[in-house]
């Protein structure tokens, strides 16, 4: 599982890669909470190149939305995946993290 980030203007790009399920889960949590450290109006998750998702891993983007919400920073979801996005889909999900692209 892979975790990059990049920020253009105030708005900061997470991509994630692979599988975010049980194994990685903590991983990426500790990753994540480290990068959104960082001073940005909204955060936009691209999960284009993320494979396979688990509850757990949506465990992870709540939590972290939960964490952004509470500043006030907006968080969106770009290219999902068609399998992650039935996942998502299905839990609603969208619903607080809008889907982009």
């Amino acid at each position: 599982m892979q975790v990059a980030h990049k920020r253009l203007g105030t708005t900061l790009y997470i991509g994630l890669s692979g599988e975010l399920d049980e194994c990685a889960a903590a991983d990426v949590r500790t990753k994540l909470d480290i990068i959104l450290e960082a001073d940005c109006s909204r955060v936009i998750f691209d999960l284009a190149d993320l494979r396979f998702m688990d509850s757990t891993g949506i465990g992870v983007l709540i939590g972290r939305y939960k964490k952004l919400k509470a500043r006030g920073i907006p968080v969106l979801l770009s290219a999902p995946t068609r399998s992650v996005d039935r996942v998502l889909s299905l839990t609603g999900i969208y619903d607080i993290m809008p889907k982009i692209g």
